[in-house]
């Protein structure tokens, strides 16, 4: 019954991966390598609130020119064992053709199921996230960009280790002006845990990230190294 249990889950997971992904051709398509670093903190309130704080460093063109960093604070709240709720906010200092830096602004908005079967932890977190450029366009979608994030993810410790594997997908629709074409972008994301002890973590994962209905869609492999600490 449980093998039987866990080949339906896969079936699932394997048919929602495979009924978000658009059916966009790969004409000129480019491809590149990047990094991107990570260091969070965490802290855990005793009304049952969560906060975060992240920040972020990215580097594309084969990994040797700045891209981006971020800076994103967070707040959560479970509502029960099986769903939760988190918001947050995010500041990036982006990089464009001529390498000048813009500041640009996100906020977002989720709901995550949870569940388990047997060891592996089962979630699929539903993200609504507003961009935009500054302040004095915040309320005109005409300059803005509204997108939805579906994820969902799977996440096994191993028993008597300091070690958790974990495997996600998720796609990118963008809501707003987006002329007919929601998808956007695909990510796939596979990695390990290892505890340092009971407060901080280190995490290394690799991800693939395809982009869609677009000219010249990017196919990116991304190496992710990163750093959390609970307070």
């Amino acid at each position: 019954m449980t093998g039987m249990m866990i080949s339906r889950t896969k079936y699932y997971l394997l048919l929602f991966i495979v009924l978000q992904a658009p059916g966009t051709g790969v004409f000129g398509q480019q491809k590149d390598f990047q990094s991107w670093y990570e260091a969070s903190l965490e802290k855990g309130l005793k009304n049952g609130l969560d906060l975060s704080g992240e920040l972020e460093l990215r580097l594309d063109g084969n990994s040797s020119r700045y891209d981006r960093s971020m800076f994103t604070l967070g707040a959560g709240y479970d509502l029960n064992d099986h769903l939760g709720v988190d918001g947050g906010a995010r500041m990036l200092m982006v990089a464009d053709r001529e390498s000048r830096i813009n500041p640009k602004y996100r906020i977002h908005a989720d709901v995550v199921g949870k569940s388990a079967l047997g060891a592996v932890d089962l979630s699929l977190r539903v993200r609504f996230q507003y961009g935009f450029e500054a302040f004095i366009y915040f309320n005109d979608l005409r300059y803005n960009s509204l997108v939805n994030r579906v994820r969902v993810k799977a996440a096994y410790h191993i028993f008597g280790t300091r070690f958790s594997l974990f495997g996600s997908a998720e796609n990118w629709g963008l809501m707003t002006d987006n002329n007919g074409h929601f998808f956007r972008r695909m990510k796939y994301s596979a990695g390990t845990r290892f505890a340092l002890n009971f407060r901080s973590e280190l995490n290394l994962r690799y991800v693939i990230e395809d982009e869609f209905n677009r000219v010249n869609p990017l196919q990116s492999y991304i190496v992710v190294i990163g750093y959390s600490y609970k307070l």
